[in-house]
């Protein structure tokens, strides 16, 4: 029964093998391990005709149809007494391919699996490729040239290219890798070369021709490589743009410049790799990622996103995913076995690291008694900022770590902007809903007593749960004092904003940049309880409302709701003043929040930058003392929040805003409660003397 392994969400069939399974001589386990086998004495002389092929005597013969045969179907040896398979790709990388390094690669199970994983979409009709996430050194461009050369050598008319995030690393990759890796190969596998064989271009390729002397036929079929051909390009959208493509690298596509929109490059590409309904080529993307705000890490997650195996049978962009955690695989920590040693090591593995990787670096035996997971966490100890998300960058844990470090144009800790995102997408912690007036009964109703009085009753608004509500606030939080309101001589005035406290951003009927209209965005803040310290909401956004509705007024009424549910009072931007108006209109200008020393309502932001730069200050300070109290998604994304503010462009960013405005009313001098007072003659009148 064939061996079924999940391989990052995908159930593999292991290829069955029938040859002999490699020993390496010994039944000890321990010394069961992989062996690159250099080329017998025998290949040193060998015989060639009058236009170069070579010719092989018998000896030579049978062991080029054995590699041959090895390449094709793939190998079996015994891996600390395990019999282990790898694909014919992932044998042709080991036992043939040299490295830029003037080395062969070693045996690692992390790239057996690989292997493993695209042999399987390999043979998937409808998958154009492979998208892989990765840490730095992890080989993927390695692996995917010598994918190129096998392209060329086991199947005729290969046409294969080769692009990376500049020209130059396109040249470089070109050169050092695939031209090089070509001219090590042990002539049995190598293609004639047509063209000139110092060309830095490209390589263009004549059919197999190692005969046998004396007798028909070559070691490899004679029509295999026929018109092969392999080059480099300069990254551009249009970089391979028509023809047939049989097998594409293109390296780095998370770093790409923004001019090189690497999404749109594959969309065009894509073209090339099917004829009508025919796959006809395929495609590797190893990149690290860069710059999601600002660089080419934007594109290529457009492609990752895309590319979601795990939850469609069949991706949009006929492209699959890829990605090993940095400590899987990670060159300090890999044993004799090629086994990956991300935990604690025991003492055999111990031992090997140590007398391999201690001394040649900074690995220390410290650094190798920890294993490689807990090794990578000490390197982020004590790291904050950019250099956090380098070394994050460098060595991501998980898909989110790979996306979550590109976000060096932040200017917040995205760190832990993204690590409660995560927390987030695990734990929902907001609910939708209405504010409603219970009675139906705006601001108050009149009540007609039985001696003919009026008596007027102020109306309470309530929560009401609903899926498409205009409004979010946290689950499991209330108003302490919900419609903490009441009325002075005909006017509102709310009587809690000790509790809470409301900053509102207001938008204009005019566009914002990119052709955006703004939104109005509305945050509400629980004050501090310094009588009961430990309530959980201290200190917290509790409540938001953002939207567009049609008209100003219709904007100005849902953010009274809130503020009068709530029972406290609202700091607007006064650049935009409507709502002063409003309010009034209302009989609620004393929901306005007024700041000491202003003349007016509101704030305002006069374009110097010094409200932006507080609003800055007091986004940073929270962030770093209270960001596990940040419950909206949208307050710390990128589209509108924390993630992807610019100071420069403040009208993108509306939940950002709000939520500023939000804290500097927070941050404002408590002053004295406004309670509602009795003339205690109203209580307990006294007799007036006749």
């Amino acid at each position: 029964m064939s061996e079924v392994l999940e391989i990052y969400g995908t159930k593999i069939k292991v290829p069955e093998y029938n040859g002999i399974v490699e020993d390496w001589g010994t039944d000890v386990p321990s010394e069961q391990y992989w062996r690159k086998k250099e080329l017998p004495p025998f290949f040193k002389d060998v015989d060639y005709d009058k236009d170069g092929n070579a010719l092989l005597n018998s000896q030579q013969r049978d062991y080029a149809l054995e590699e041959v045969r090895r390449c094709k179907e793939g190998f079996a040896f015994m891996n600390n007494g395990v019999k282990t398979y790898i694909t014919g790709k992932n044998y042709f990388y080991l036992q043939f391919w040299k490295l830029e390094n003037d080395v062969f690669p070693d045996y690692r199970d992390t790239d057996r699996r690989y292997f493993l994983f695209l042999n399987h979409w390999e043979n998937t009709p409808w998958c154009l490729g492979i998208v892989r996430g990765k840490k730095r050194r992890e080989g993927a461009t390695s692996q995917a040239t010598s994918n190129l050369i096998y392209e060329c050598i086991f199947f005729k008319n290969s046409f294969c290219g080769l692009t990376s995030k500049t020209e130059k690393d396109a040249k470089t990759a070109f050169t050092s890798m695939v031209a090089f890796g070509y001219r090590q190969l042990p002539v049995f596998l190598k293609p004639k070369q047509l063209n000139n064989k110092d060309s830095v271009t490209e390589l263009v390729f004549a059919h197999k021709s190692v005969d046998v002397k004396g007798a028909k036929g070559s070691v490899i079929d004679t029509d295999t490589g026929h018109r092969s051909k392999i080059d480099y390009r300069a990254p551009g959208k249009n970089a391979y743009d028509s023809g047939r493509l049989s097998r594409l690298l293109a390296d780095e596509m998370g770093k790409w410049a923004v001019e090189n929109p690497a999404s749109e490059f594959l969309a065009i590409v894509s073209k090339t790799m099917v004829q009508g309904t025919k796959r006809v080529g395929f495609c590797e993307l190893p990149s690290t990622v860069n710059e999601l705000s600002k660089g080419g890490g934007a594109e290529f997650k457009k492609i990752w996103d895309l590319a979601d195996h795990f939850k469609l049978d069949r991706t949009t962009n006929r492209i699959v995913r890829y990605f090993t955690p940095a400590f899987d695989g990670y060159v300090g920590f890999i044993d004799k076995h090629g086994i990956s040693v991300i935990d604690p090591p025991n003492e055999e593995q111990y031992k090997y690291l140590v007398e391999n990787f201690v001394g040649i670096g900074d690995l220390t035996e410290s650094d190798v008694r920890l294993g490689a997971r807990d090794y990578l966490i000490s390197k982020r100890v004590g790291l904050d900022g950019v250099a956090l998300e380098e070394e994050i960058r460098m060595n991501p844990f998980d898909e989110r770590e790979m996306f979550m470090s590109a976000l060096t144009g932040c200017i917040y800790n995205s760190f832990k902007l993204n690590e409660q995102l995560d927390w987030l997408s695990w734990n929902p912690m907001i609910e939708r809903g209405n504010l409603v007036w219970e009675t139906g009964d705006k601001f108050y109703k009149q009540i007609e007593m039985s001696d003919g009085t009026i008596h007027t009753e102020l109306s309470k608004l309530k929560w009401v749960k609903d899926d498409n509500g205009k409004y979010e606030k946290v689950k499991g939080w209330m108003p302490k004092e919900d419609n903490n309101v009441y009325e002075k001589n005909g006017f509102f005035i709310p009587n809690g904003n000790y509790a809470i406290r409301i900053g509102a951003d207001p938008f204009k009927y005019d566009k914002t940049k990119e052709n955006r209209k703004s939104n109005c965005a509305a945050y509400a803040y629980q004050m501090p309880d310094y009588i009961n310290k430990d309530y959980e909401f201290n200190d917290t956004f509790v409540m938001r409302y953002v939207d567009r509705p049609s008209t100003t007024d219709l904007a100005n009424e849902y953010v009274l709701r809130m503020a009068w549910y709530c029972g406290c009072k609202v700091l607007f931007e006064r650049n935009v003043n409507h709502w002063k108006s409003y309010f009034a209109s209302q009989k609620c200008s004393g929901f306005l929040m007024w700041l000491s020393g202003e003349v007016e309502p509101g704030i305002y932001t006069d374009g110097k930058g010094g409200v932006v730069q507080t609003i800055c200050d007091y986004t940073e300070s929270y962030i770093e003392k209270d960001i596990q109290k940040v419950y909206f998604k949208e307050l710390l994304g990128d589209k509108s929040g924390w993630l992807g503010f610019e100071v420069g462009d403040t009208q993108r960013y509306d939940d950002a805003m709000g939520a500023g405005f939000a804290l500097i009313a927070a941050k404002e001098k408590r002053q004295a409660e406004t309670i509602k007072k009795h003339n205690i003659d109203n209580i307990m009148p006294y007799r007036q003397a006749i």
